[in-house]
């Protein structure tokens, strides 16, 4: 077996018992690299894996490669959110989640492109890590795209409770549903990630002052799952399929399910477009070509002038319409008639979510639309981002379950991802 062909966990296994090192380890990565990537970060990846196999770094998944999305910013690559506007911009100041992959030792491989600022299911990373061009990925969901993505590729997208991992230096599209989320073939990966990203953050007001326990899989005897009885009618033969023998596996594995309806979820991604482009406008106005970013500048330039013409050349198609719809939402009169509503649909999701709480332990459902669908993510998808709860796309199930219950939400998985062969490959 290849040394890309094994997973984090088996790569960590065989650093600790001198079967590979490092630098072999990370220039196999390196060697695999494909269009996935927009920078390749070669000579500081193999520095650090140099630093690993001096015996500098003690962390259990030191050596171990990773790669960003191309939403988080570094000091010593550039960040561009798959936008002209930030083409060639390098940050002066690093996320936390980098500071603290570094900090375990773990050799950044480079970025991964991405749809323009986020928006969207182009995810390189994705296509890195299933390709075994990278054994894991730290990754932004917004709205469940990193979910749905990981559920078109086959592998696991697992996002923390809203608060758990530090946002600090991603680059914003909607804040109060972006999450840094971790990526990989398997669960167990996902869920080692995990533990080095998570954790409070006094760069980061959202952040979540709490400790964290993953402890060991205790499996899940004796858990009441909420499922999904009916086919919905954007879910595929092939994605109801899988769905269907995730929840066999569940109910093997000694789960309880009972059929559970969140009839708010029906206007989910209606309210999520709405709240998304508002905040989406208001991050981007900071984008003005003034401050940073490619500027613009015609002759005889007013500095409306620049804003305009820098916004208009370095933004793209999608990201001009969702600024455009954006800024109508939180226009006067439109912010009372759409606006508020939306929120007050995203207020009746979080009630209706905690009231399923006290009858069901966690929620399953399909985890893929159909392909081609105008929107990226399921409902229930979008209705965890709503609702900031920790939520897993794994073998075709999407499960979520209540706040801080994000170890629950890895112990589900590796059930769920026991059916699928290859699943830890």
């Amino acid at each position: 077996m290849s040394l890309t062909q094994l997973t984090a966990t088996q790569m960590a296994e065989q650093l600790r018992a001198g079967e590979t090192t490092a630098v072999e380890l990370v220039t196999a990565h390196l060697d695999a690299a494909s269009d996935a990537f927009v920078h390749v970060n070669r000579e500081d990846a193999l520095t650090v894996a140099a630093d690993v196999d001096a015996g500098k770094y003690n962390h259990p998944l030191a050596g171990v490669p990773v790669v960003l999305s191309d939403v988080i910013v570094t000091t010593d690559m550039p960040t561009t959110a798959g936008s002209a506007y930030l083409e060639g911009w390098v940050s002066p100041y690093e996320a936390t989640v980098v500071t603290r992959l570094r900090e375990a030792g773990l050799p950044i491989l480079g970025k991964t492109r991405i749809a323009e600022f986020g928006m969207g299911n182009d995810s390189g990373a994705h296509q890195a890590v299933a390709n075994h061009q990278a054994p894991f990925a730290v990754v932004s969901d917004t709205a469940g795209t990193a979910r749905h993505s990981a559920a078109e590729t086959g592998i696991v997208a697992v996002k923390p409770t809203y608060g758990a991992i530090s946002r600090f230096g991603l680059v914003a599209a909607v804040s109060s549903m972006d999450t840094v989320t971790p990526i990989a073939r398997n669960t167990a990966d996902a869920k080692a990630l995990h533990e080095v990203l998570v954790g409070a953050d006094e760069l980061d007001p959202t952040s979540l002052q709490r400790e964290w326990d993953f402890g060991t899989n205790a499996g899940v005897d004796g858990v009441t799952i909420g499922i999904t009885g009916t086919q919905p009618d954007n879910v595929s033969d092939d994605a109801w399929s899988a769905y269907q023998a995730g929840v066999r596996a569940l109910q093997d594995a000694g789960v309880t399910t009972t059929e559970v309806t969140l009839e708010s979820l029906a206007q989910a991604r209606q309210a999520a477009h709405i709240i998304g482009a508002a905040e989406f406008s208001a991050n981007l106005a900071k984008f003005d070509g003034i401050r940073f970013g490619n500027r613009v500048t015609p002759a005889n330039a007013t500095v409306q002038d620049v804003i305009t013409a820098s916004r208009g050349a370095g933004f793209g198609y999608a990201t001009k319409r969702r600024v455009i719809l954006g800024t109508q939402m939180l226009s006067t009169g439109t912010i009372e008639s759409h606006f508020r509503p939306a929120q007050r649909v995203r207020t009746a999701i979080i009630n209706e979510h905690n009231h399923a709480f006290n009858t069901v332990d966690a929620l399953a459902v399909p985890a893929a639309t159909i392909q081609g669908e105008e929107y990226e993510s399921t409902t229930a998808g979008v209705g965890a981002s709503l609702a900031g709860l920790p939520a897993a796309s794994v073998a075709g199930v999407h499960i979520s379950a209540p706040p801080y219950a994000d170890e629950l939400v890895y112990r589900i998985s590796a059930v769920v991802e026991k059916i699928t062969a290859g699943a830890a490959s």
